[in-house]
């Protein structure tokens, strides 16, 4: 009998689902996991491994700090198709890989790796204050740029999405309206 039917339910006896050492059981459950859900600790989230690190540091176009030398190999070995072919982030990188090497022959002073020079300079603190609007740190907030970062075009795309679907309900509920309203 694949179908049932609500009158072939009349007769089931509940009382054998809700026995008292059953329903202490479920609550003992319940409180369990509530527990369990409050009380456990978030798993500690491990740093990114250097490669991305340091892939992310070459996103913006040039390559600011200074790593460990197998980290330049392991980023090399880890660049996607696309920017090993269409950028110059693996001679960027072999170029930083020089110069890291030499900072440790030479003494191990910290520089900066320019993606336009090929000399090594040493980095200048500037203080430049911009005032930027509360929309726009919000979606810097949102969107911290790297590798792994959120897209901004997907987010501006889904919000329009969004948007074009509130519209739509708000023109289904004018028309239900109107059409209450020219009956009455």
């Amino acid at each position: 009998m694949p179908y049932t039917r609500p009158e072939d339910f009349a007769n089931v006896n509940v009382s054998a689902f809700s026995s008292p050492g059953r329903k202490q059981l479920a609550r003992a459950l319940v409180v369990c996991c509530a527990a369990l859900a409050v009380f456990a600790a978030p798993a500690a989230a491990a740093p990114p491994p250097c490669w991305k690190t340091l892939l992310n540091d070459w996103y913006d176009g040039h390559i600011d700090h200074t790593y460990p030398i197998p980290c330049y190999h392991q980023a090399i070995a880890h660049l996607p198709r696309d920017v090993q072919n269409y950028s110059s982030a693996k001679d960027d990188i072999l170029r930083a890989l020089q110069v890291a090497i030499s900072n440790q022959k030479g003494g191990g002073t910290t520089t900066t790796v320019t993606g336009v020079s090929s000399t090594p300079t040493t980095p200048t603190t500037t203080t430049t204050t911009k005032h930027r609007s509360p929309f726009g740190n919000a979606i810097r907030k949102l969107t911290p740029g790297g590798a792994d970062a959120f897209p901004l075009p997907l987010l501006i795309l889904g919000l329009l999405a969004l948007l074009l679907v509130l519209a739509g309900l708000g023109g289904m509920a004018w028309r239900r309206y109107q059409g209450r309203r020219g009956t009455a």
